[in-house]
Order: structure tokens, then sequence, then C-alpha cells
């Protein structure tokens, strides 16, 4: 015998309709940067994304009328997108910190602190594709960041002889375009 709160449940009833969970876990990161790409290394080292809200902040203006308030949608704060991508670390066959090394390069097109020269948007460019999917891979959400670029230190942590985790890397972003396709 079934219970009303189980028959009653419109999103998981025996009625066919069995709808599934999004997992936050279920995810893929393609990184395309300017002048190369090496999406694949990128993309296996890739642990979480924060930020990315596709839906920028829309505050309320107000006006008055006597002793009465209305309220409007006013203006989008801002029309860009910053996100922190976290990374896992690991030196290949030639002990290179490859993924550093990569991530580095694209944040020396930006600014080169050596030299001073500081680069052409066209230049240090680049795009991040970031998919959700559900447990037997179908794709229900992509967002691609257009014109994506390195705004933070690369900063590799500090050193401690009392961890025994492996280094991480967290880069931060900032997009000035996206789209958003939703299945």
């Amino acid at each position: 015998m079934a219970l009303p709160h189980y028959t009653n449940d419109k999103t998981s009833n025996s009625d066919g309709k069995r709808y599934e969970p999004v997992y936050p876990n279920l995810f893929e990161v393609s990184i395309i940067p300017p002048g190369g790409n090496n999406e694949e290394l990128t993309m296996q080292h890739v642990t979480s994304v924060e930020g990315l809200v596709t839906t920028p902040e829309i505050a309320a203006v107000g006006q008055k009328y006597k002793f009465s308030d209305r309220s409007y949608a006013g203006m989008p704060d801002s029309t860009f997108m910053d996100i922190t991508i976290n990374f896992t670390l690991n030196l290949n066959d030639s002990n290179q910190l490859y993924l550093y090394k990569e991530l580095k390069n694209w944040y020396l097109r930006v600014y080169d602190p050596a030299t001073g020269e500081i680069g052409l948007k066209q230049d240090y460019v680049g795009k991040i594709i970031i998919v959700q999917h559900n447990r037997a891979g179908d794709v229900f959400r992509k967002v691609t960041c257009e014109d994506a670029f390195i705004t933070g230190s690369l900063d590799l942590g500090g050193l401690d002889y009392g961890s025994a985790e492996p280094a991480a890397l967290a880069a931060a972003f900032r997009v000035d375009s996206w789209t958003e396709e939703l299945t």
C-alpha cells in the first residue's frame, strides 16, 4: 500500500514521472586559453567552479507619491561575471607543473610583472565552456563564457611540513559575455 505522501508526489511517483535531482558534481569544464588549446589537461584537473551566476542582480528603485511607495526594476548592477575555478596540481614526466605553467602563460598575456608589458584584449581572452549533465550523461545546461581572462593572482598556496594534502590552485576569471543553453 502506497502512502499519500508518495502517491501525491508529482515528481517521483509511479505515474511514470520519476524526475531526477540535479547533482552539483556532474559537470565538465573545457578551458580554451588564447593562442593554444590544452583543454584536455585542464579539464582533468578542475575540482569546482564558483560564481557561475548567469542572472545579474537587478536592484529595485523606488518612487514616492504622498505616503505610498512604488517600486520598479532598476538596471543590472554589472554585466560581467566573475568565476573562480579550482584545480588540482600534478607534475608531468618532465617534472613540470604543467597546469600552473599553462595558466601562468595565459596570465602573462594580460600582464607580465617582469617586463611591465600589458597585453591587448584580442591576445589575452579565451573561452570557458561549462556543461552540467545528469547521471546518464545527458547535458541539460551549457554555459559558454566568451572573452574570459585571468584576473586574480595564481597563488600556489603556502608550504606546510604538517600537511599531507596535495597542492591545489584557484584561478579567478572575468567573463564579459556568456550564453546559457537549457534543454
